[in-house]
């Protein structure tokens, strides 16, 4: 099976260990921009977001969304140990089960899995995310909306439409219109 790392039970007990679950309100900025990310969490439940603050205007824009099922962290960041570029807010209540970088380097000098544990992390989330550069730079506001509508339909209604058009490169007035031309208002 591609993309499948097969874990050793020690590796599984050894990280188990180490794991801790908790919950976070809404609202809280678990990751500041310019700080040096000393955690990684896992989304259990909820949804959270990636902001880039603009170095000209200093505006706020969303650059990403994390659902549930999702690793958090930034790049660069948690795995370079240098300041953050991004912040990351909780837009609903959320339940995490986090780790250490400190754990997570430990477990990576006795164990072989832990690299390809990390570059499994890195490498989908590099991959999607420039997937939808590619897509904001080469598909028409239309396209991006039909191709990207499954994950537009799971945010509407659970965050700001701001932050849906920062995400998708549009303007919210353009989102707007793009969801209730092909969503008839919905």
């Amino acid at each position: 099976m591609e993309g499948y790392v097969k874990l050793g039970v020690k590796f599984k007990l050894a990280l188990r260990s180490v794991l801790h679950e908790t919950s976070y309100k809404k609202g809280a900025r678990i990751l500041s921009s310019g700080s040096v990310q000393h955690n990684i969490w896992f989304l259990l439940d909820g949804l959270a977001r990636e902001i880039r603050v603009h170095p000209d205007t200093f505006e706020e824009n969303t650059v990403w969304f994390w659902f549930s099922g999702s690793f958090l962290f930034s790049t660069p960041g948690l795995f370079n140990r240098v300041p953050s570029e991004s912040t990351i807010e909780l837009l609903e209540d959320c339940r995490v089960v986090l780790i250490s970088y400190q754990d997570w380097a430990r477990l990576k000098e006795v164990f072989g899995e832990n690299e390809l544990v990390t570059e499994k992390i890195r490498g989908g989330y590099d991959s999607v995310r420039q997937q939808l550069g590619d897509d904001i730079r080469n598909l028409s506001t239309d396209q991006r909306y039909l191709k990207h509508e499954p994950v537009l339909d799971n945010l509407f209604g659970r965050t700001q439409l701001r932050y849906v058009a920062e995400y998708m490169g549009m303007s919210p007035d353009r989102l707007g219109r793009l969801r209730r031309k092909y969503n008839n208002g919905a």
